[in-house]
This record gives C-alpha cells, sequence and structure tokens, in this order.
C-alpha cells in the first residue's frame, strides 16, 4: 500500500503546483518553527518517488518523506482579518502535522481568484481529509 498513498500525495502536489504560485512552507515543533516562502514551481521527486523537495529561492530547500504521510487536510476557513485562508497539511501516522503548505495572499490582486479557484476544486476533488491507506 505504500506505493499507493506515495502516488496519491504526490497527485495532490503536483494538481496544486500549476496554481499556488506564492506558498509558504511550514514545518513546527513543540518549540520551532520554520518558513520558507516559495513560488512552489520547481518540486522535485526522488527517483523512487518516495521524497518530494520544495525548492525556494537560493538553493533553500524542504524534504518531505511521503511514505510517512497518513492523512492529507485541505483546509479553507476565514482568518482573524476576515481574509480567505488556504492551507494543505501533511500529517504523520500520529495525525500531526509534518508539513504546512499556506497560499499566502498575492501582491498581484489578479492572480488570487484563480489560486482560489484552484483549490476549491482540489477540495471538490478530495474533499478536505484524504485518509492514506496504510
Amino acid at each position: 500500500m505504500t506505493t499507493a498513498r506515495v502516488q496519491k500525495v504526490r497527485q495532490i502536489l503536483e494538481d496544486g503546483q500549476p496554481g499556488f504560485a506564492e506558498v509558504v512552507l511550514e514545518v513546527a515543533t513543540a518549540g520551532s518553527t520554520a518558513e520558507v516562502y516559495t513560488m512552489f514551481e520547481d518540486l522535485r521527486f526522488t527517483a523512487d518517488g518516495k521524497i518530494v523537495t520544495f525548492m525556494a529561492y537560493g538553493g533553500t530547500h524542504l524534504h518531505l518523506k511521503l511514505d510517512l504521510v497518513r492523512e492529507v487536510e485541505l483546509i479553507h476557513k476565514m482568518n482573524d482579518r476576515g481574509l480567505p485562508s488556504y492551507q494543505v497539511c501533511f500529517l504523520d501516522q500520529d495525525r500531526l502535522p509534518m508539513l504546512r503548505v499556506y497560499l499566502r495572499k498575492s501582491d498581484k490582486a489578479e492572480t488570487n481568484p484563480p489560486r482560489h479557484d484552484l483549490f476549491m476544486r482540489l477540495l471538490e476533488k478530495y474533499g478536505q481529509r484524504v485518509a492514506l491507506d496504510s
């Protein structure tokens, strides 16, 4: 089942890649948080497809082991300023976030509606929670 799980996570990433554009990748623990801004244009998968590398400016990058992802959550809500918030969370076996992808508000207002539409299509396709087989 690992192969099917890896393929599903990869499919979700690739479905979002063409339109997510300006995102913040967040990795957090109880004591620290790291955020990386990227355009979500350069996703590199290992030959076996089990690891994706999210490339950002200047060589900064994050790795995600796709075979450890047990659930993906697509979250659309209004933030504390009344603005829409979009995120894709990759959860481990304990339902703890391994990585969050936040679609940040674009400085170019005209790019926000297509990103919203893409996210809503992903929600329609996958639902809010994608539980992955073990």
